[in-house]
């Protein structure tokens, strides 16, 4: 047994280190031992491969601190809890800390083997001064991808980490992240390794336990509270894209089915509210969590079944971030995307609003990558959704029954039967939101015209076509 393999059970309890995971390691190691190292890697492994052991085993065998940037505050603390339980020194610096704590831990440095921090406190001028003076052998910058996305607009000091770096000059510096195109790979190049190009460790995107599917929906709230309903697709994440909405959804989770345990979590929340919900998820077996995407991507819980799209993400690489939080224990989990013409904005509507491409193959695709097989997508397992729940009720009431509707008096005669009027009732099993939700959508979609000569009511009219069928 060769020392990695030696360290990696004796420390963290792993029987078996992953060929990627060997193939850094042992990079990291030699060239921690020459004179002059290479400046680095850029190291692109799927969610769940167990990237962090490729910095944290070195971390016990290289001579000098290891300082690991993290662009959450909830990935900071798993790292820090993930250090603690291999038994390795560790400590965190980080915003909210007083004058004092600070100084502790600035002081205290050379008794660690690892620094865990952001890159807004790594700026600080105490900071800096303080680790001018002691060896680094690695700065580890992990979900690299954000500096790309989030550098150039509310996190700036991101891209500030290449002169910080060249600053306190560390014998290697690596980036690791579970998502990056050619275009993220260049980027990351060109920012800290302009002497030299950084060794490429490139896995592929994939996961090929998670099965993606799409769900046309006229009502998102109903087709969560359908999903989540079942009890297979739990613990379950909620991707939303405004904190409002994640407030909004969650609450009605809980009154649609009050055996949900449901929460939101966002920015917005207390940093105690935080940590709590934090802890709740992740000891939850059975949790929902309504999230941000950028605070989602922070949650490091195993046993996630299903991740809900409540909207398509804004590219591929931000859908495999979102997605990828799903079955990091390995085993099968699924992805599933809402989508209406409400989400026409998004550059991957095209890719989820069809049936005939497998979503997997073109999501790569994006990724400058090619797959050789699909492990599961709805196309592929031939898993469609044809006709939208509610649809028909909707335009067959309004067609056969042509009166002077608003969405809430057309969302009472659907939901409550009335001898007189064909087909109401139909959707009795239906809440009066989701149905007003349906209505408007089929409005915005020109499925139901909306002449605007009416004051305070609308006429709504199904579209005809030629044959005076509701199409």
């Amino acid at each position: 047994m060769d020392d990695i393999t030696s360290l990696a059970r004796e420390r963290f309890g792993i029987n078996a280190v992953r060929p990627f995971q060997y193939l850094v390691i042992k990079r990291i190691l030699e060239e921690d031992k020459k004179e002059n190292p290479h400046p680095g890697m850029i190291v692109t492994l799927p969610t769940g491969s167990g990237k962090s052991l490729c910095f944290m085993l070195p971390a016990l065998a290289v001579s000098g601190l290891t300082i690991i940037v993290y662009p959450l505050l909830a990935l900071m603390s798993d790292q820090v809890r993930r250090f603690e339980e291999a038994k390795i020194p560790v400590l965190c610096l980080k915003g909210g800390q007083s004058k004092k704590e600070r100084m502790e831990i600035l002081s205290d440095l050379t008794n660690v083997r690892a620094l865990v921090t952001n890159a807004e406190t790594l700026a600080h001028p105490r900071v800096l001064s303080a680790l001018l003076h002691i060896p680094i052998s690695m700065i580890v910058i992990d979900e690299a991808h954000t500096i790309e996305r989030w550098g150039s607009s509310f996190r700036p000091a991101l891209r500030t980490l290449s002169s910080l770096i060249a600053h306190l000059r560390p014998r290697q510096t690596l980036c690791f992240t579970a998502t990056a195109d050619n275009a993220v790979i260049s980027l990351l190049n060109t920012l800290f390794f302009t002497g030299k190009p950084a060794h490429l460790v490139r896995g592929s995107s994939d996961r090929e336990n998670i099965a993606y599917y799409s769900y046309p929906t006229l009502s998102k709230s109903r087709a969560i509270t359908t999903l989540l309903h079942n009890p297979s697709t739990r613990p379950a994440i909620v991707f939303a894209p405004t904190r409002a909405l994640t407030e909004r959804l969650a609450r009605y989770c809980r009154i649609s089915n009050p055996t949900l345990d449901a929460r939101h979590y966002h920015a917005g929340l207390s940093k105690d509210a935080r940590h709590m919900i934090e802890s709740w998820y992740f000891h939850h077996p059975d949790g929902v969590l309504f999230a941000t995407n950028a605070y989602g991507m922070g949650m490091d819980k195993k046993d996630i079944r299903t991740v809900i799209h409540h909207s398509p993400p804004s590219d591929a690489l931000a859908f495999l971030q979102e997605s990828g939080r799903a079955g990091r224990d390995g085993l099968p989990a699924r992805s599933i995307v809402l989508i209406n013409e409400a989400d026409r904005s998004s550059n991957l509507f095209p890719i989820f609003n069809q049936h005939k491409q497998c979503y997997r193959s073109l999501l790569l695709s994006l990724m400058d990558e090619e797959l050789e097989h699909c492990f599961g997508c709805g196309v592929c397992l031939n898993h469609r959704i044809l006709l939208r729940e509610g649809e028909r009720p909707i335009l067959r009431t309004i067609f056969f029954n042509p009166l002077k509707y608003t969405p809430y008096t057309l969302a009472l005669t659907l939901q409550k039967k009335n001898a007189r009027v064909l087909y109401s009732g139909s959707l009795s099993t239906w809440r009066i939101r989701e149905i007003e939700e349906a209505v408007r959508t089929l409005v915005q979609e020109g499925r139901i015209l909306q002449p605007p000569f009416l004051k305070g009511k609308m006429i709504l009219l199904p579209q005809i076509d030629k044959r005076g069928r509701d199409r």
